[in-house]
């Protein structure tokens, strides 16, 4: 694993002429959820964008408004002016954050066979990103990435974003699971962790005290794996464990300050 600041760790995949960038954000890029009341205004969330955007010599990242649920969308006809994080005037306002968050599709996995730059939002689920090859080298190779929290997970989110990759036309795929809560940190109810069990046995776990919990990584492995989907974990990390990432239940049980991390792909060919 490479640790990279803002970056908690980042990798790539070459496909062709393509490198794919694979990266998953530290605290120190600040939030970057507009949804999130992180105790600063939402124009410095907008900066924050901006930054880890300059920092991938990027286009501007296609955000979703995540509700925990199984749908994905295509970026791939989005402008770069309906997802800029600074307005027409080259600043961060109050009223741009609104229409970002306003304008942000629905759903919680989006995909590209353009190449347009996608991030997914964490702070404890799993954020997952995606490369598919496609049969012609030459071809820039599909991207997506996907929020896998217990209802998306459950949901068929992980299974849509491969089926619908396919779709596209990837014929080897790839995915990398990122920072998200352990199987040992997760506890849950036991009538909870009964009702995952039943759809994905994987995900079965005890904390290090022993009570219920749920190993959300585990299961999503499982079915990627189910899936012929190549799986890599190199890049991941327990949130909750972490003093350099957001958790949730970090925010809820130890009142650390709240955030989100993001899962970003974004791809670049040699000029």
């Amino acid at each position: 694993m490479s640790t990279l600041n803002p970056f908690y760790s980042i990798g790539t995949y070459t496909s062709g002429p393509y490198t794919v960038h694979i990266g998953f954000t530290s605290r120190s890029a600040g939030n970057l959820g507009l949804h999130v009341n992180a105790g600063e205004p939402h124009t410095a969330t907008l900066k924050n964008r901006a930054d880890v955007q300059s920092l991938c010599g990027s286009a501007p990242f296609l955000y979703l408004n995540q509700v925990h649920g199984a749908d994905i969308v295509c970026a791939d006809h989005i402008l770069t002016t309906q997802i800029s994080p600074n307005d027409e005037c080259g600043a961060y306002t109050l009223k741009r954050a609104d229409q970002l968050r306003e304008q942000a599709p629905q759903a919680d996995a989006a995909y590209s066979t353009t190449g347009q730059p996608l991030a997914i939002m964490v702070a404890d689920c799993i954020p997952l990103v995606f490369v598919g090859e496609k049969s012609t080298p030459h071809d820039v190779p599909i991207i997506a990435v996907a929020h896998a929290g217990r209802p998306g997970l459950l949901a068929g989110v992980i299974q849509r974003t491969v089926a619908t990759m396919r779709e596209q036309g990837a014929t080897q795929i790839h995915a990398w699971l990122g920072p998200s809560i352990c199987g040992s940190c997760y506890e849950v109810p036991e009538d909870m962790r009964e009702h995952a069990i039943q759809q994905i046995p994987e995900t079965y776990a005890q904390t290090s005290q022993g009570t219920p919990a749920l190993d959300l990584p585990a299961g999503a492995i499982a079915l990627l794996n189910k899936l012929k989907v190549e799986v890599s974990t190199d890049l991941a990390a327990c949130t909750y464990e972490s003093t350099s990432l957001f958790s949730h239940r970090g925010f809820m049980n130890r009142g650390e300050a709240p955030g989100r991390i993001a899962g970003l792909v974004w791809v670049t060919k040699p000029s």
